[in-house]
């Protein structure tokens, strides 16, 4: 291969990465729900974040989602060492440090979804130290693990401004 076919196939590659990631970034923007977990094998949430996790917010934030329709397999507050080990795992929602690789130190709280396609495989949310206990924080954080993007309206709660996060939940029109 010569230098200019090397150089055609490069551009190539970062034209269509780049427009795959434009389109990918459209999508979760135009949908409040892009991603969806497999209803037959709903997500474990694992807490590896530590014994300063207030177990009563995450039951708490499964029931918000829960009476939502939304399925979780179920809520391990000591997980097994072994789980807390990965960077993430199939199957589960992992509550984790900010610190760890791929954490937001100026947000509260981050989410980062692994996905195929439409479908979650795994989520981790990392929290900002003392922000794991926050109001609402955990019902915003699991709403992103369970598939929800943002929606830019006062009082709902997967509003991307803790200010101006709510209690409420609606699917806008």
């Amino acid at each position: 291969m010569n230098f200019k076919s090397i150089l055609a196939v490069l551009i190539a590659l970062l034209v269509g990465f780049t427009t795959g990631l434009g389109l990918k970034i459209y999508y979760e923007t135009k949908n409040v729900k892009p991603y969806f977990w497999n209803p037959k094998s709903p997500p474990i949430i694992a807490n590896c974040y530590g014994n300063d996790f207030s177990e009563l917010q995450m039951i708490r934030a499964i029931d918000f989602w829960a009476v939502r329709g939304e399925q979780i397999g179920f809520y391990e507050h000591n997980p097994p060492r072994s789980v807390c080990e990965n960077e993430w795992l199939e199957g589960f929602i992992i509550l984790r440090k900010s610190g760890a690789v791929g954490a937001d130190s100026v947000t509260l709280a981050s989410t980062r979804r692994y996905t195929s396609l439409k479908v979650m495989k795994g989520a981790v949310i990392f929290y900002s130290p003392g922000s794991q206990n926050l109001d609402l924080i955990n019902e915003h954080e699991l709403g992103h693990a369970l598939g929800y993007s943002h929606v830019e309206e006062s009082g709902h709660i997967m509003h991307p401004l803790y200010q101006k996060m709510g209690s409420e939940f609606w699917i806008p029109e």
